[in-house]
């Protein structure tokens, strides 16, 4: 069975961040040890797209505050 995992990352209020390239997992014969190794692979090929996406909206978020003139009281 193949099964197709889509990573959508969105801030509290629900606005996408970004939404990741849908990943395809091969469960095998659908047992325990099948499922934990694809899903354990999974997570070895989508956790640093993930940080970097989180890392690069960081970043965009950062630029952002620091390119506003500063407000004067």
């Amino acid at each position: 069975m193949r099964v197709r995992v889509e990573t959508v990352i969105r801030d509290e209020v629900g606005n996408i961040l970004s939404q990741l390239a849908a990943h395809e997992i091969d469960l095998g014969t659908q047992s325990l040890h099948d499922i934990e190794g694809a899903v354990e692979n999974w997570k070895q090929q989508a956790l640093p797209e993930i940080e970097a996406s989180l890392l690069n909206q960081a970043q965009n978020q950062f630029t952002q505050e620091v390119k506003k003139p500063a407000r004067q009281l």
